[in-house]
């Protein structure tokens, strides 16, 4: 990896009188797979939502690109290269394939490679069923076409929450392709999944979040080793 694409430095979160994150630090290199695990309900989402702009954190900072990322709306996060694919499928579901993938493009300017067939080259399936309506799809399928929809602003950085969600094991080992060849193709990739062993096959780096705190295990050397006995101790 290159330089650090995002630094989350003292973050502290909450909601009324209730702490949900303290203190996080963390970077993210440029061109790599960052995995935070943990538990439901440990904070995980919190802090996507916060690192994209959906939550304002009581204390500390964001910079993305180098620049301060606290107070930017998500659109203009966006704009600049960084986007959110939520816990829950964010399609329409009246609406096909196609045409998820066209408002998502709304946001966005691209004077390149239309973005569309590049998304379509990396999910056929979605390109064989785009004037299919989105929700008379599989969920495997439904999935592909939010990250899809993610990666049609052409990001620097895609931030994928809980991908495999109740997805069949069959489809998570897709969805592990994908964020491989995602990464490949040169996007960061900030991925908060609870299938512990799908942060173990794709993270170059790996942090866990629990109670409201966030540990650094180390990249793929340091922590494959004692990867096991680490989660088994403090993921409960």
């Amino acid at each position: 990896m290159n330089g650090d694409i995002l630094e989350v430095s003292d973050l502290t979160v909450s909601y009324g009188d209730m702490t949900v994150l303290r203190d996080v630090n963390m970077t993210v290199g440029e061109g790599g797979v960052v995995s935070v695990v943990g538990a439901n309900g440990a904070g995980k989402t919190t802090l996507l939502k916060t690192i994209v702009g959906a939550k304002a954190p009581d204390s500390g900072s964001i910079r993305f690109k180098d620049e301060d990322a606290v107070g930017r709306k998500p659109h203009e996060l966006i704009e600049r290269g960084l986007t959110y694919v939520p816990e829950r499928h964010t399609i329409f579901p009246e609406m096909t394939v196609l045409d998820n993938l066209r408002t998502a493009l709304v946001p966005a300017e691209n004077s390149g490679p239309d973005p569309l067939e590049e998304v379509f080259d990396l999910f056929p399936i979605l390109d064989e069923r785009r004037g299919q309506q989105a929700g008379t799809m599989s969920g495997g399928q439904q999935q592909m076409l939010a990250i899809a929809q993610g990666l049609v602003v052409d990001p620097d950085l895609i931030m994928l929450d809980e991908p495999t969600l109740g997805l069949a094991p069959k489809i998570i080992e897709d969805v592990r392709d994908t964020i491989e060849e995602i990464s490949n193709e040169g996007v960061t990739v900030l991925l908060v999944d609870e299938k512990i062993q799908l942060s173990k096959e794709v993270a170059d780096e790996l942090y866990l979040m629990r109670k409201n705190t966030l540990q650094y295990l180390g990249s793929r050397g340091e922590f494959e080793d004692e990867y096991d006995r680490i989660l088994q101790q403090t993921i409960d």
